[in-house]
This record gives structure tokens, sequence and C-alpha cells, in this order.
């Protein structure tokens, strides 16, 4: 976990080769992966029409959540529970300030100004950093979706999911 990341420097960008191949490394293990297209999102207003619509795949959001309950319990069996969750707050408590802010410089290099949207920028951030902590403490691995995944955000993207029939990144 590192404030250094490079938070939301790539959004909007095109993907390049490199970015299809970490998104598919990280769709790997999940239902249909090799068959779903991979999608760039080149504007801020694009993600906020995305995230807020109201036809949003949750089969993949059911999943994540089945998984990060399934994860909660292997880490609660090697820790204690409060430890657990004393990390996991660690965590996310550290990278708050530093990726809200990224969130709203990115915003603003497009002239962008919406507290909501930067709002959920940045607590995409946090639940992956969430994520994948609780992966680790479970003993998951480095190939584990969730570690990839976090690490896609480190590297500047913004993974926002299946999103109709196609895994949406910005």
């Amino acid at each position: 976990m590192t404030a250094s990341a490079a938070w939301f420097a790539c959004v909007g960008l095109p993907l390049a080769t490199a970015d299809v191949a970490e998104i598919r490394a990280m769709l790997g293990g999940e239902p249909g992966a090799a068959r779903t297209e991979i999608r760039g999102v080149a504007h801020w207003h694009e993600v906020g029409e995305i995230i807020r619509a109201v036809d949003w795949d949750s089969a993949s959001w059911d999943r994540e959540e089945d998984e990060r309950q399934r994860l909660w319990q292997c880490a609660a069996e090697r820790f204690d529970e409060n430890a657990v969750l004393k990390q996991l707050t660690e965590v996310t408590d550290a990278l708050a300030d530093p990726v809200h802010g990224a969130a709203a410089i990115a915003a603003a290099r497009d002239r962008i100004a919406d507290p909501g949207l930067i709002r959920a920028a940045s607590g995409a951030v946090l639940m992956a950093a969430h994520q994948d902590a609780l992966a680790r403490l479970a003993g998951a691995g480095e190939t584990h979706f969730f570690t990839r995944r976090y690490a896609i955000f480190e590297g500047g993207r913004w993974p926002l999911g299946e999103y109709r029939g196609q895994y949406v990144v910005f």
C-alpha cells in the first residue's frame, strides 16, 4: 500500500497494451473473462453516467461481496477479528487524504468540479485498498482479483467494473 502511487494519473488516456494485459490478468478467474470486452472511458462525464446508471451489472458486485465475506472469514481465522479491522482501518485512513487530493487534481485537470464524482473516485480506491489488504491478511496471494485490481488503481487507472457486458476502465 503506497500513498505515492500514480493515483488517477492515466485516467482518460487510451488503454495501452500493458493496461489491457493487466486487466485480462485481473479478470482471469472471473466467469466468462476470456470473452469480456475491455473498454476504456475517455472522460469524467462518461464515468459519472456509468456509475450513476440504473442498469449497472450487480452480479459482479455480488460475487465481490461474497468473496469479501469469504476473505474476512479466512483472515479472522488467522488473526483476531479486532486485529483485522484495525489493519484495514489503518490502510484506508493512511490513503484517504492523498487519494482524495489526487482525484480532485485529476478531475480539475479536466475541468471537473463535481464533488460527488471526486468522492466516488477516491472511495473506489479506498474500497480497493481495503479489499487488497483483506486478501493479503487472508493469505490469498499476489494473483488474487482484489490485489490485481488495487495494482491497477496504483498504476493510475480507475477500473470501474462490468457494465453492459464490458469491463470498463477509466
